[in-house]
């Protein structure tokens, strides 16, 4: 298969173009993996200008399947360690009229720069505009009565906009968290006649790929776009919507309409629940499992649990449903696509993760609250699901005393008990809202010591806390003992996704996003779990390579194979590709020095040893009321030696 690269070096101000042949390069984590190995990426600082980021789009963007535009970053991250791809939906249906499939970032700029990228008819054509980083923070703090990346947007647009005019084009940015955290993200929200479309936005966020852009090349902007053309597919062409509806009903063996709305009823709207996307679909499917007060669930009884749940629904889920679903505010990331997954209301794009992180996790179960400290946190340009998981871990600590309000910056203790969300939900809710919403501010512009040191990430910040704070903690305790991420290496650190899964604490190559068994509510044995692990990484990897929204993986996943052959004439054993690059990531991450390690927080230990039970495994449960700590030990090192065994590879304890 053919690709098209430029490579921006920002340190010589250089743009090369280069048509990419090689046997087994499908998609942008193949090019990535062959690109940080040709540098040996794994020998340098995440920061180094050298760590190359990726920037690009699958071999079927430009197709008129939906989900098919996803823009992926791929990038070395200064968080967990290791190499990592990070997704944002819809982006590369513009990023697609540039006419390159992949980016490259080295090198690092003199100054902040926003890069210009598009296609103005004719060639393919790349500018850097410098910007002071002091102008760059002036923004962040506010422009046009907005802040962060929504202010930076909205600047971009009104600079370059007329630029672009004539042109489909779409802008990332990255916010003031980029600048002084490991957990920065990039921004991007769609656009319609130069005006942003409300409820659309997307993050590349997981892992920190707007850190490495800003720290390490100096990239706060890049802009994308060109005049629409028709992309050229070597043999079917996929870009005709009859030749693409026949490759899939020849699969599927149903009509088109009906297996894409079948397989994507949760996204869109499930009749039976009268309810749609994910936040929708999650609260009253996770019942009492759903996360809450940093993870405490398993020092609550579960009868209160099952109350505060009712709180949920009443005080979050309910207004949803009528603010979003009951009028039907339903949009796109950007492509067309039927799905519609995008619900929003009142202004505020809602999705399950970022209001779960920076809600019931963080002690806010009210919808109107939250609305508060979810703004706040994407406003800053944070990876929602790690800011939140960070925020709830800070929350407990000042509620606990082991932090002061005034030493992180806060205004007042919030109400992180079991009593107060049962009580009086929506007060504790905007007590607790405004709380992380202020952290927010604070730790994204690194406001003072504590607000720095928070920055690092909740395994590193626990380091120095506890030698910071050694007076305020118990013999043998840990301020990490609080927190809860999956530990790789020494340093390496990933806040899981948002569900009480046993498959999301286990060090792997790629750990926060659905390269894992991510089912709540279930306690297999070890190498069932591995092996399950292992199914659902082969699929996830593919969806990131090719950057398919996952969204439809339901009716993509047994089509995909079929592309391959009908649109390129490429026979891809889809299950050996994924395993073998797989095996690539964890030599990597073993180079860097990012292995397996058994999990340094008590919080985590606890949440695993409590679901043994909770989720009905006797045998475990059991195991675990004799030797809490051994059994860990031994279900994790279990998990991690079969996982070895049946990928042929040595990632063990």
């Amino acid at each position: 298969m053919k690709f098209t690269v430029l490579r921006l070096n920002l340190s010589e101000n250089k743009v090369e173009s280069e048509e990419l042949e090689k046997e087994g390069i499908y998609g942008v984590i193949d090019y990535g993996l062959e690109l940080h190995e040709s540098l040996r990426t794994y020998g340098l600082k995440p920061y180094d200008p050298e760590n190359v980021v990726v920037m690009g789009m699958g071999p079927f963007a430009g197709s008129t399947l939906p989900g098919s535009h996803r823009l992926m970053f791929f990038f070395r991250s200064p968080l967990y360690g290791t190499l990592f791809p990070s997704a944002m939906g819809g982006a590369a249906y513009a990023f697609k009229n540039v006419g390159v499939d992949f980016v490259t970032f080295e090198g690092k700029a003199e100054k902040p720069v926003v890069v210009l990228l598009y296609n103005d008819g004719k060639n393919v054509k790349v500018e850097l505009h410098e910007i002071e980083i002091d102008k760059v923070i002036e923004i962040w703090r506010g422009y046009n009565e907005e802040e962060g990346v929504y202010a930076l947007t909205q600047y971009l647009i009104d600079t370059f906009g007329e630029r672009f005019q004539d042109m489909e084009y779409r802008i990332a940015v990255v916010g003031p968290a980029a600048l002084n955290t490991n957990y920065g993200a990039i921004f991007s929200q769609a656009l319609r006649n130069g005006k942003r479309l409300v409820g659309s936005e997307d993050w590349a966020a997981r892992g920190g790929s707007g850190s490495v852009l800003l720290r390490a090349h100096n990239v706060v902007g890049i802009i994308f776009g060109g005049k629409p053309k028709k992309k050229a597919f070597p043999e079917e062409d996929i870009s005709n919507f009859k030749t693409a509806k026949t490759i899939v009903e020849g699969v599927h063996k149903k009509p088109y309409n009906e297996i894409i709305g079948e397989k994507t009823t949760k996204y869109r709207f499930n009749p039976k629940l009268n309810t749609g996307g994910t936040f929708g679909g999650n609260y009253p499917a996770e019942g009492d499992f759903v996360p809450i007060l940093n993870w405490q669930m398993p020092y609550i009884p579960k009868e209160e649990r099952i109350r505060i749940h009712e709180n949920i629904m009443k005080h979050y889920w309910e207004p949803f449903n009528e603010e979003a679903i009951k009028p039907k505010n339903w949009t796109t990331c950007g492509e067309p696509c039927p799905v519609v997954c995008k619900k929003h209301r009142r202004g505020h794009h809602v999705e399950y993760e970022p209001y779960e992180a920076n809600g019931p996790l963080s002690g806010s179960i009210s919808l109107r609250a939250s609305d508060i400290s979810v703004h706040a946190v994407d406003a800053m340009g944070f990876d929602a699901i790690e800011f939140g998981g960070t925020a709830a871990w800070v929350l407990e600590l000042v509620h606990r005393g082991l932090l002061k309000p005034e030493e992180v910056g806060l205004s007042g203790k919030p109400e992180f008990t079991k009593e107060a969300l049962l009580e009086r939900p929506v007060e504790a809710s905007e007590v607790n809202a405004k709380l992380v919403a202020e952290l927010a501010h604070r730790v994204a512009f690194a406001e003072n010591e504590l607000a720095r040191i928070i920055g690092f990430g909740k395994r590193k910040a626990s380091k120095i806390l506890d030698e910071k704070f050694k007076d305020r903690l118990k013999y043998g305790e840990s301020f990490r003992d609080y927190a809860v991420f999956t530990p790789l290496g020494e340093d390496g650190e990933m806040t899981p996704t948002m569900y009480w899964a046993i498959g999301n604490y286990i060090p792997l190559p790629i750990q926060g996003r659905y390269w894992t068994f991510y089912q709540f509510g279930v306690f297999l044995e070890p190498e069932e779990l591995a092996n399950k692990i292992i199914a659902s990484a082969l699929w996830e990897f593919w969806y990131d390579n090719v950057g398919w929204c996952r969204f439809h993986r339901g009716w993509m996943k047994p089509v995909l194979k079929a592309l391959f052959m009908d649109a390129y004439g490429e026979n891809v054993n889809m299950e050996e590709h994924a395993k073998k690059q797989i095996k690539r990531l964890i030599e990597f991450a073993k180079k860097a020095g990012y292995i397996p390690v058994f999990w340094d927080s008590m919080r985590v230990i606890d949440l695993v040893a409590a679901g043994s039970e909770e989720f009905g495994n006797e045998k475990w449960a059991k195991k675990f009321k004799i030797d809490k700590v051994g059994t860990a030990k031994e279900y994790l090192e279990k998990v991690l030696n079969a996982y070895s065994e049946m990928l042929g590879v040595e990632w063990r304890l």
